[in-house]
């Protein structure tokens, strides 16, 4: 994906998580940027009934990243969408919420 601050181009995301919200899975995937210091985040979609969409979420400041970034890598499988921890529990909007 592309930092959605800047455009810059970025290779691999250095955290990821799967959701389950209302029957669908929501997988974000968090980049850094170096050049602009923000996280872009892509969101993948996967409905139940229908089409799956990729998207991007507004840029995080690197203080709300880290945070999610430190949440995802205390959860023991971040890729479950059914694990009921709290780092699933607090960014089950890809973004850092209420536990």
């Amino acid at each position: 994906m592309n930092c959605v601050r800047c455009a810059k181009p970025l290779q691999k995301p250095c955290a990821g998580i799967a959701v389950f919200v209302a029957g669908d899975e929501y997988v974000y995937s968090y980049f850094w940027c170096d050049d602009c210091g923000s996280y872009s985040v892509e969101g993948y979609h996967d409905r139940f009934m229908g089409d799956s969409e990729v998207f991007a979420l507004p840029s995080i400041p690197r203080e709300e990243g880290d945070r999610a970034v430190a949440l995802i890598r205390a959860c023991p499988e971040p890729g479950n969408k059914l694990c009921d921890c709290a780092s699933h529990r607090a960014l089950y909007t890809g973004r850092v919420g209420p536990v």
